[in-house]
């Protein structure tokens, strides 16, 4: 009833502001009417050190992820889209040389349906499309809402929900979406099943996103809930956000990102209290190789938690734990809580990106990073720091062709004093290969 309710108020809501139908109001035929593709990916990663930060510990990895899918879309008329796909990730372990759960040295994983979903398009000759099912759900950069099962780290990132699209006059519109996330994939039938868990305990979530324009300014603003349900030692939460998000350009070549929200809510018997939001500033320089095409500069900061208080001010990433920010620094998240758990972290930072052929890049970041609060003192954290240290990322991206893509990722991190003394830097790489047909 709750969620019939929500529902309506979103489409009285785009009704009384007046709604005229938008430049896809008139849905032209798609071509071809069913679409079938195929995408490949092989992906090496290593690392050593990346969790422990000891060198003297056994904790080096290095092994090759096989992500393959098959997908059709098929588009039976001018207002329906159907989208299927099936995927499977197989992994190869080279060091050590057996999976840790499955101890084999080859994992032979799901086949799972990471797409199934239905669009319909202006029921009743409304600016609105209508899709439900499995579905991918970025708004934003993903800030918030990008990843609905993070345990299984990049194989999938699917919601299962849906999502209303109400187009207003002036280029505005008016996201609505509902999303229920189970601890393993029991919606869809999955072949080869091996009780992969996507996250730590159920949750689901609804809320609103509009985006807009005020002449050039390019504005965002989102209210969403998130509920989390108690599973063993976990305990129900809720979660209530509130935040914005704004693109501004200054020039042709200057712009300025931001983004920040708030977030109130229960964990327990706790409450909830946290703080978040970043912002880059890109000006596209448009220079030959050797000098930059790009330069950023940027800050992060995600609230941590008081110890002191009897609240919890630590900043929940709510539906967005993936590297955002990092490909490596997620695993040593892993040792402090949870995996690409995004809380309790500053940084500024400095980027470059040069184009030193037409379909290469090359990007280079610094990262000074930080806490905002220490934590207990553990085996890897000492309690009393908060620089937590400084990271340097080198991507090298190349499109071959169209079918055809690859890119290799090298992190390097040296800890600060967030980390116990004499905690060791570690290195962390990942080379791609991405085929699509």
């Amino acid at each position: 009833m709750k969620l019939k309710f929500v529902v309506q108020a979103a489409l009285l809501l785009a009704l009384a502001a007046g709604a005229t139908a938008p430049a896809w109001a008139e849905v032209a035929p798609a071509a071809p009417r069913l679409k079938f593709y195929f995408w490949e990916r092989v992906r090496q990663e290593s690392w050593d050190n990346t969790m422990s930060l000891d060198e003297a510990m056994a904790d080096s990895s290095a092994y090759l992820r096989l992500r393959s899918s098959l997908g059709a879309q098929w588009t039976p008329g001018r207002a329906w889209h159907v989208h299927l796909r099936l995927t499977n990730e197989n992994r190869v372990y080279l060091a050590p040389k057996l999976d840790p759960r499955l101890k084999t040295d080859f994992n032979v994983h799901e086949v799972f349906f990471d797409q199934l979903n239905v669009t319909w398009k202006n029921p009743g000759r409304l600016p609105l499309s209508v899709t439900l099912g499995r579905q991918d759900l970025m708004l934003g950069e993903g800030f918030l809402i990008f990843d609905g099962g993070p345990l299984d780290g990049s194989r999938s990132a699917y919601f299962n929900g849906l999502r209303l699209d109400y187009a207003f006059r002036s280029k505005n519109n008016l996201i609505f979406f509902f999303v229920r996330q189970p601890r393993t994939d029991t919606l869809l039938p999955v072949i080869n099943e091996k009780e992969q868990a996507m996250v730590e305990q159920e949750e689901q979530g609804l809320g609103f996103y509009f985006s807009g324009k005020a002449k050039r300014t390019q504005l965002e603003a989102y209210l969403f809930r998130k509920d989390a349900f108690a599973h063993g030692p976990l305990p129900a939460g809720a979660l209530h956000v509130a935040g914005g998000r704004l693109v501004h350009p200054f020039t042709a070549k200057l712009s300025l990102t931001a983004e920040g929200a708030v977030e109130l809510g229960t964990w327990g018997e706790e409450s909830r209290r946290g703080l978040g939001g970043y912002f880059h500033l890109d000006h596209r320089c448009g220079r030959r190789f050797p000098l930059p095409a790009q330069l950023t500069l940027g800050g992060i900061y995600l609230s941590g938690d008081d110890p002191a208080t009897p609240r919890h001010e630590g900043w929940d990433a709510a539906f967005s734990r993936w590297p955002k920010w990092s490909d490596s620094l997620i695993y040593l998240q892993a040792r402090e809580g949870r995996v690409a758990d995004w809380t309790n972290f500053i940084s500024l930072y400095a980027a470059l990106v040069f184009e030193p052929a037409a379909r290469a890049k090359l990007h280079l970041a610094w990262h000074r990073l930080a806490a905002p609060e220490t934590t207990a003192p553990s085996a890897l954290l000492s309690g009393s720091g908060r620089r937590r240290g400084d990271l340097l990322i080198t991507k090298v991206t190349y499109d071959v062709s169209q079918h055809l893509a690859g890119r290799l990722i090298w992190e390097y991190f040296k800890p600060g004093s967030f980390y116990v003394a004499g905690a060791d830097p570690y290195h962390w790489v990942q080379f791609e290969l991405f085929f699509r047909f």
